[in-house]
């Protein structure tokens, strides 16, 4: 059965359990919070609610004709992928191994990497996957702790930065426009660039890899030259 957000809490529970297995703890207030995300809403409380009261509706609504288009009522965003989510919830891993208070782009980039629909996308704009990640975080690991990232008090809080969930609304807007019904790494290629003075933008841009380079390949499956088309 294909799980939607009233499943939202086993979904956490088993993004929370395969990082887990992969040595990326998180706790469960953060996969929920992240999960809340992933279906475009401010946080868990809100979702929770959402959930709430669809369960106790009343069962009339699921017999009355469906008039949401005709109405003008915009449709259900787009969810996120499993990929996406369990993406996302390895680079709050980044952070929280340390330590971090927050996640920033730089660890979603990096977490993007080793996702197969962005780092497809990467190739195929002909980026250097291995020199962008030990780029990536030789940043993480020297620059944030002075610069950019207070260190969290309590382990496995970190939280996302405003940058970083922008990206992920553009992402789901990015999707909505294309006609997906699910958002992935694809999407978040293509509107990563929107956040040009952060230092994870500015390391792909030193690969020449641009958002019209993205977009050319998401969209219309150009590749640049020199890229490679990853199975």
């Amino acid at each position: 059965m294909m799980r939607n957000y009233r499943h939202a809490k086993a979904m956490a529970q088993t993004a929370r359990a395969f990082l887990a297995d992969h040595g990326a703890k998180i706790t469960n207030s953060q996969s929920l919070e992240l999960i809340a995300k992933a279906f475009g809403v401010a946080d868990w409380n809100t979702l929770a609610a959402a959930i709430r009261g669809d369960v106790t509706a009343p069962r009339m609504k699921d017999a009355a004709p469906s008039t949401t288009v005709d109405a003008g009522i915009r449709p259900r965003a787009p969810r996120f992928s499993t990929e996406l989510e369990i993406t996302l919830q390895r680079a709050l891993g980044y952070a929280d191994a340390r330590k971090h208070q927050y996640t920033t782009l730089e660890h979603l980039l990096l977490a993007l990497t080793n996702d197969a629909n962005a780092s497809k996308v990467m190739q195929a704009c002909d980026v250097d996957l291995a020199a962008l990640q030990k780029s990536l975080t030789d940043y993480i690991d020297n620059e944030l702790i002075a610069i950019v990232v207070e260190t969290g008090t309590i382990p496995g809080e970190s939280r996302p930065t405003a940058a970083f969930q922008r990206v992920m609304q553009r992402a789901i807007s990015h999707a909505e426009q294309m006609g997906q019904q699910e958002v992935t790494g694809d999407n978040m290629m293509v509107v990563f660039f929107a956040e040009r003075l952060s230092p994870a933008v500015r390391r792909l841009y030193s690969q020449n890899m641009t958002a019209q380079d993205a977009a050319a390949f998401v969209e219309r499956g150009i590749i640049k030259r020199g890229g490679t088309a990853a199975p």
